[in-house]
């Protein structure tokens, strides 16, 4: 059985606790749990099956995230309380998942790389 690598991406502490005891229910997975963009940029130099991110972290947005990852090729959604329509035009292709979330939405999201 492969062991995933799944990166989130969320500053607040019992929603980032809540969303791993899902995953790792679901799949078998290495977690990483980052609660800002300058410590999830270091995050990305590790090999990465999948991630989900907040849209508001401590310091700033997560677009920037966003777009390393889909240029490494790596699937990620979004998890968040803000808006949909408040990404920039070219992520709001990417799956969105609003806040509070349970663990359906979460299993659909990792179906793709669970398999």
């Amino acid at each position: 059985m492969k062991i995933l690598h799944i990166l989130i991406v969320e500053d607040e502490p019992w929603v980032a606790m809540d969303l791993e005891m899902i995953i790792i229910k679901i799949v078998t997975a290495t977690v990483v749990i980052e609660g800002s963009v300058a410590a999830t940029k270091e995050a990305l130099h590790e090999a990465l099956d999948f991630a989900f991110l907040d849209v508001d972290v401590t310091n700033g947005k997560t677009f920037e995230i966003a777009h390393i990852l889909e240029r490494k090729h790596v699937p990620f959604v979004f998890v968040s309380g803000s808006p949909q329509d408040e990404l920039p035009f070219e992520l709001r292709s990417v799956p969105f998942i609003p806040k509070p979330f349970d663990a359906a939405q979460i299993e659909s999201a990792l179906q793709a790389v669970a398999n």
